[in-house]
């Protein structure tokens, strides 16, 4: 018989590795986002909390990146120090997240985006 794990600390090495491997929470792929419209239809949030989030995007204009984080309120995150990407650059960002996170990600000009990746990674060494 096989018992769940309680904690991070007891978990069999099956479990570790599969913990080790990145979840992907969204991909979009040459798509036409609008100015202060979510990216993804539905807010992504963390199966293990707490966790981070790993964002890779690259847009064909500049434009501010921000992530819409609501817990018990909404919060507009900046990344990039809230300077706006360089088109045709690609970025990646790490976010952390917690349980009652819902996330999503908007821009400040209409863009195409060329690649956006969202990817939960649980146990990660930085």
């Amino acid at each position: 018989m096989v018992t769940k794990a309680t904690s991070r600390t007891t978990r069999s090495p099956k479990q570790v590795t599969l913990k080790a491997i990145p979840l992907q929470k969204a991909h979009i792929h040459n798509t036409a986002k609008a100015v202060n419209t979510d990216f993804l239809t539905a807010d992504i949030t963390p199966s293990d909390a707490p966790c981070l989030f790993r964002i890779q995007i690259q847009v064909d204009t500049a434009a501010v990146f921000s992530a819409k984080v609501n817990s018990t309120t909404e919060v507009s995150l900046e990344f990039n120090a809230g300077a706006q990407l360089t088109a045709g650059t690609l970025y990646i960002f790490d976010m952390l997240v917690d349980t009652d996170d819902e996330v999503n990600f908007q821009v400040d000009q209409n863009v195409n985006v060329d690649k956006f990746i969202g990817q939960e990674i649980l146990w990660a060494v930085q």
